[in-house]
């Protein structure tokens, strides 16, 4: 079974609407997503202060941007169906209207993203370390993890306790979050000012207003759910085997013993250690390695040919979600 890194997918989530916002606000806790150290801030759950504490980042310069990435650039069936930067940018723009208004409702204002997150490659370290200027300096350290400030909305100011109820809704209420607006609205949450908050706060309640009405709308993390299927009938793919003994044999040449791109920093021992000095040596030898073996675009070669696969026997599926994300964005335009 692939390995999946909780900042790659915490950041493929963001890209289709933060549905993660939902989730962060309540009963997130045993997700393991939001120890992420971007987890918070990418859900709007944290405003960041502008005090230049964040130097690394478009909010303070010198942002940790990949350069010279094997996957920069790589397209894959499935991302036909990925909702575009353009699209993205009306979506939230469209949700911070409505969080606005419902905020007004309960005397409380808002303040969107003073600074949207810079884009990244979809695909980045989809096949582990693949960016040999970073491996040099970083070792393991995904960039994400490097400088979540840049890959993250920033906000400029801190919220008060009202806003933060009015936002997010009351964190101690213990419940099975609601997965459509419709059932959202059929509970109760805390009141403000006399008014009850939404029971996913005004967040929550903007995010599933746009992305999931009722349950007959197709939740957008599909898109991501069938790229890990398509990724796991790769994982059993005779070529898929072939290429990592190729990797692995390279790797041996360097001396470093391991099976998988995916497990090396484990397999070596590497523990928490990811960016030390042998951290770096096996990183640079690894993406070395990717490029003798032309791992990247092999792996990502069969994993096209398993999503077009899985592509046909959703098919049905994948032209309702085409369509309700259609009129999602004819929504969303009639709301900005």
């Amino acid at each position: 079974m692939r390995p999946i890194r909780a900042a790659t997918r915490h950041l493929a989530l963001i890209a289709l609407l933060p549905l993660l916002a939902v989730a962060a606000c309540s009963g997130a806790a045993d997700d393991p997503d939001t120890d992420s150290p971007d987890a918070g801030e990418a859900a709007g759950a944290e405003q960041r202060p502008t005090d230049g504490e964040d130097t690394d980042s478009p909010h303070g310069g010198g942002a940790v941007v990949p350069a010279a990435s094997l996957t920069a650039g790589l397209v894959l069936p499935l991302d036909e169906y990925r909702i575009s930067d353009a699209d993205q940018a009306e979506l939230e723009a469209a949700r911070d209207r409505l969080i606005s208004t419902c905020m007004a409702r309960h005397g409380q204002e808002y303040s969107p993203a003073a600074v949207t997150a810079t884009p990244l490659d979809p695909h980045l370290y989809l096949y582990g370390v693949d960016d040999a200027e970073v491996a040099a300096e970083h070792g393991y350290m995904h960039p994400v993890d490097l400088d979540p400030a840049t890959y993250a909305p920033a906000y400029t100011d801190d919220l008060t306790a009202d806003q933060e109820l009015a936002l997010h809704g009351d964190p101690g209420i213990d419940l099975e979050f609601p997965e459509t607006l419709e059932e959202a609205e059929e509970m109760t949450g805390p009141e403000l000012n006399g008014v009850p908050v939404p029971i996913t706060g005004c967040y929550g309640q903007a995010t599933l207003t746009i992305n999931r009405p009722d349950a007959d709308w197709v939740d957008p993390t599909v898109i991501f759910e069938l790229a890990d299927e398509a990724a796991h009938h790769a994982d059993e793919d005779e070529r898929l085997t072939e290429l990592l003994g190729e990797w692995s044999g390279c790797m041996a040449g360097h001396g470093h013993e391991a099976a998988s791109p995916l497990t090396v920093h484990e397999e070596l021992g590497l523990g928490g250690d990811i960016s030390g000095e042998l951290a770096v040596e096996v990183a640079v030898a690894d993406v070395g390695c990717k490029e003798e073996t032309d791992l990247v675009g092999r792996w990502a070669e069969i994993d096209a040919d398993h999503q077009r696969d899985v592509i046909e026997e959703h098919s049905g599926m994948l032209a309702e979600y085409r369509a309700q994300h259609e009129e999602r964005m004819e929504r969303a335009r009639e709301m900005t």
